[in-house]
């Protein structure tokens, strides 16, 4: 790769890049199960709810603006309402936190994950996380705290939290505007190459393509370096510390 000027800051991806996520269907049950427990519904309604999920997912995704992240709490209270469960606000955040931690088992930090992250932290280079998640924001920066994610990064960017997601330019934006960084001087590591490669790399961040957990159907070759594991990642950043070429 050659750089315009030494890298100061690695900006992440998170699912299929720091940690993969395995989904099951007796956990999608359970989570449900769990939902319509804290809303005060009948756990027994938990198949009707999960055989209804996938059909108003794909619709509510159909829907949407592609750059625009779902509204996951509004998916819910439709689901909910189609059992007789009508939750005050209060109560369906409790509802959504319930089926979250059910997924926590589902949750798998790749073993490299935190030797990356103190890596990155060692070299003096500001870390931020930006992810596309449906998932409420305060329970995202919960799951990076319980990984001990949190603790080793600047900033933490969800599209929950912002309302559009990745390829938005807005997204890659605000994680460095909070991290004080300009795109020139930032590279960003992720799984897929319209979300991690083309999206960032229209701004002028460098990139990193991570094939470890997937493989994008993307042109690979667009990335400026391909990392098989994470570490990958912390040489490619090492490399991106000289000065311009």
């Amino acid at each position: 790769m050659a750089y315009r000027e030494p890298l100061q800051a690695v900006l992440l991806d998170y699912g299929d890049t720091l940690f993969r996520f395995n989904y099951d269907r007796e956990t999608h049950l359970r989570a449900c199960e769990a939902l319509l427990n804290a809303a005060g519904g009948d756990p027994a309604d938990a198949q009707t709810l999960l055989e209804g999920f996938g059909p108003a997912f794909e619709q509510a995704v159909t829907e949407r603006d592609p750059d625009t992240e779902l509204d996951y709490p509004l998916l819910m209270r439709g689901l909910l309402a189609a059992v007789g469960i009508l939750p005050d606000d209060e109560r369906l955040e409790a509802a959504l936190e319930a089926e979250h931690r059910a997924w926590d088992g589902a949750r798998e930090l790749h073993p490299q994950t935190l030797e990356l992250l103190d890596g990155l932290r060692a070299a003096g280079l500001a870390i931020a996380i930006v992810s596309n998640t449906f998932d409420p924001p305060r329970l995202m920066h919960e799951d990076l705290a319980e990984f001990g994610i949190g603790e080793r990064v600047d900033a933490e960017v969800f599209s929950s939290e912002l309302g559009f997601r990745k390829p938005h330019p807005g997204i890659y934006r605000q994680a460095l505007t909070r991290i004080g960084v300009e795109p020139a001087a930032a590279l960003f590591a992720g799984d897929r190459v319209l979300e991690d490669v083309i999206g960032p790399a229209s701004l002028g961040l460098r990139t990193c393509l991570c094939v470890y957990y997937r493989q994008d159907e993307g042109d690979h070759s667009l990335a400026d370096v391909c990392a098989r594991t994470p570490l990958d990642v912390l040489s490619a950043a090492h490399e991106g510390l000289d000065a311009a070429v």
